[in-house]
């Protein structure tokens, strides 16, 4: 499975591939099991430490690689109550990784930095040839957004290709604008009834902290909609997954009947009905 060069921000393909990318990285995390699609190879497992008081390392995502291409893919929230700890540490840090970039969450932040030296060592192996792709569901997302503009920056991959399925807000307008900057080609796909990119809040004033906070999402946003009347099921990876099939069947059938087992199980993705 070759992905298509991209000249324009949002392309279906892309978009329906990296959903089922980031749905593996689940099965991964509770079973240890991957499936990849024909021609990728697994090249790394993403080890990251949650819960600052009681330190626990947890797979969170996995690097894969191709002839062409190399895939970066984050979980979101999956292990309870150590993910659940780290995001809603709103608190904002400067942004380590790249000088004047502002602040961002210190909750994904301390994720992100127990496990980046080892995730960029591991990067700067594979060939810069290839297309690098960073994608991220939920939390993973705003994992995604953090290592993109510190791979753009500080590797020799200058020109990631990004794109997150309901993430939240990561950083404040200063962190977004850096970001927005360096990383030319993201795409934030938002089903517009899922709560968790409403998270944080764009504001906490005073006296939340002396100064108060403020959180700005990246760009660009890719609106979507599936209303399915349940706060777990309008964010759930396997039913972006089936909206954005939609918008190009054929694309979705054909990668889904060639690797049995990559794509979601879409069943729940049904709107409740009655009463």
């Amino acid at each position: 499975m070759v992905l298509p060069n991209q000249n324009t921000i949002f392309n279906s393909e892309t978009a329906i591939f990296l959903a089922a990318m980031c749905f593996q990285t689940y099965p991964f995390f509770f079973d240890g099991k991957l499936i990849l699609p024909k021609g990728y190879t697994l090249r790394y497992t993403i080890r990251a430490v949650t819960d600052v008081e009681n330190p626990t390392e947890e797979v969170f995502g996995f690097i894969a690689e191709s002839v062409n291409q190399v895939i970066i893919a984050f979980r979101g929230y999956a292990a309870y109550p150590a993910d659940l700890l780290a995001a809603y540490d709103i608190l904002q840090i400067p942004y380590p990784f790249v000088t004047n970039a502002g602040k961002t969450s210190r909750g994904f932040t301390c994720i992100y930095q127990s496990t980046r030296n080892n995730l960029i060592r591991k990067l700067n192996k594979l060939s810069a040839a290839k297309q690098l792709f960073i994608t991220g569901h939920n939390y993973g997302g705003a994992l995604s957004v953090l290592a993109a503009l510190d791979i753009a920056v500080n590797t020799k991959f200058k020109n990631p290709i990004v794109y997150t399925y309901g993430s939240p807000r990561v950083g404040n307008p200063d962190f977004a604008s850096r970001f927005n900057q360096v990383v030319k080609n993201s795409v934030r796909i938002v089903n517009i009834h899922d709560s968790f990119p409403t998270f944080p809040a764009k504001k906490y004033p005073p006296p939340f902290t002396k100064e108060g906070i403020s959180y700005q999402h990246v760009q660009s946003r890719f609106p979507i909609s599936f209303q399915l009347n349940n706060t777990p099921r309008n964010d759930a990876i396997s039913c972006y997954f089936k909206n954005l099939s939609q918008q190009n069947p054929d694309f979705a059938k054909t990668l889904c009947n060639e690797n049995p087992g990559f794509c979601p199980n879409t069943k729940m993705c049904i709107p409740y009905r009655g009463a």
